[in-house]
């Protein structure tokens, strides 16, 4: 994962895309033309207590904690492997969907390296993480570009069904 003084990986340099890895039964709620809607709608994020409480806890995947974050990643090519590991290991279709920031809610946008440092995370969840960003509550519909499936079993196409590589 890079850090905060590599400027390819900052949060000050969020791209013009990024992509969201998503699954039916994930705490983000997703339709094509509503857009992303974060499970938890009242939570305000305005000390630094509850960003590390509810941020460390999405990226934790403890579901007894309602989320307010969507996450998504910098890169496609890294989204979609991400996708084809949820798709095995939860046994479900999963979606991989490009997201334009320019047209992003207003409100921040977390870097998932900020909130992680200082913890021991094993190779697997630097690799999870890996360039994953945290928006706040909503993904407009707006902001959606296209959506690409990865089925739930390898096949010879690596999983990717539809929409672009």
């Amino acid at each position: 994962m890079g850090t905060p003084s590599n400027p390819e990986v900052s949060p000050e340099s969020i791209p013009s895309f990024v992509y969201r890895v998503h699954r039916n039964r994930s705490q983000t709620q997703y339709d094509f033309s509503t857009g992303f809607r974060a499970k938890n709608q009242t939570t305000i994020i305005n000390q630094l207590f509850h960003l590390d409480r509810f941020g460390l806890a999405h990226l934790h995947q403890q579901t007894n904690i309602s989320s307010p974050f969507i996450s998504v990643y910098r890169s496609q090519a890294h989204a979609e492997e991400v996708a084809r590991y949820f798709a095995r290991l939860y046994d479900e279709d999963t979606w991989v969907v490009t997201i334009d920031t320019n047209h992003l809610s207003r409100g921040p946008v977390f870097w998932a390296a900020n909130l992680l440092k200082g913890q021991e995370l094993t190779a697997a969840q630097l690799w999870l993480h890996e360039g994953e960003y945290l928006c706040l509550y909503r993904i407009s519909p707006q902001a959606i570009r296209d959506q690409t499936r990865v089925v739930r079993k390898e096949s010879r196409d690596y999983g990717v069904i539809g929409g672009r590589r």
